[in-house]
């Protein structure tokens, strides 16, 4: 079975805070560079590495910082039981000082799965952080209707035409045809940075899925929902020129959801991910 394209909404979009190793291109501009590896690639609590092999990834971002715009670029290898064996993002927005404390972020992004295009999207992200704490939201608009939600019409429709051609008693009740999607999806969410000794940070984080579709969702019994939250829980340590991290992930999605909606049930569920990143 396909992924739908919520799978990929989610985001995946890299994280744009610049680094301290940064290199400075002009003494207006700044490149950040990036290169990791991960045990799983997950966008708002949802797994997009069936396989479960390591997962390669690269970003670079270029930051021009008298305005505070930037630009960039990033690729990770994932795996969604279609076609794409990567995720493509292009980006370009702006993140500037409010006062010293507060800061705002502003995004466009364009997410490509080459191989896979109709999975292809578009989202602007927005950010506001004071101090330690950050709040967000992304906003997609041009989500497609699942390839899953398709198969499963098109059984349902060989179903109905069964029926009328004598092949299926009249008393049994078949089911109508589910239908499209919304394009649109909301994700909302709140996070919090602790910072203690021994170059080590805590990130507590939690997020809201909302969508105009009440059928986004559906559990084992037919019961249906717009949307679902998510959670997580990471520990970063700066070691060996290394950022090594472990987060505890996971969702209130069942496991029939998951499988009803991705074709596959068991990755929405509670992970530990392990990555490290090397700064340039």
């Amino acid at each position: 079975m396909n992924k739908i394209a919520t799978r990929g909404l989610a985001g995946s979009l890299l994280a744009l805070s610049l680094c301290a190793q940064a290199v400075d291109l002009t003494p207006e501009t700044m490149l950040d560079i990036n290169l990791g590896i991960a045990s799983d690639w997950r966008v708002g609590g949802l797994s997009l590495n069936m396989g479960g092999a390591p997962v390669y990834q690269g970003n670079a971002t270029l930051v021009h910082k008298p305005s505070g715009l930037f630009l960039g670029a990033y690729g990770v290898s994932v795996d969604m039981d279609t076609e794409a064996n990567r995720e493509m993002g292009y980006y370009v927005g702006i993140g500037r000082p409010i006062t010293e404390d507060t800061r705002f972020s502003l995004t466009y992004i364009r997410y490509e799965y080459p191989g896979d295009s109709w999975i292809n999207f578009d989202e602007l992200i927005g950010t506001l952080s004071y101090r330690q704490a950050t709040v967000g939201v992304k906003y997609a608009w041009d989500l497609q209707t699942p390839k899953p939600i398709d198969d499963a019409n098109k059984d349902i429709a060989a179903a109905h035409a069964a029926q009328a051609a004598g092949q299926i008693p009249p008393w049994v009740q078949l089911p109508g045809l589910i239908p499209e999607r919304d394009p649109h999806r909301t994700i909302g969410w709140a996070e919090y940075d602790f910072y203690l000794p021994y170059a080590t940070k805590l990130n507590v984080r939690y997020g809201h899925t909302w969508t105009p579709d009440e059928n986004a969702w559906r559990s084992g019994s037919g019961k249906t929902r717009s949307g679902y939250s998510d959670w997580g829980v990471s520990l970063t340590k700066r070691m060996w020129d290394l950022e090594w991290k472990a987060a505890y992930i996971d969702t209130d999605l069942s496991k029939a959801e998951c499988q009803n909606n991705f074709g596959k049930g068991g990755d929405c569920q509670a992970t530990v991910v392990f990555s490290a990143m090397k700064n340039f």
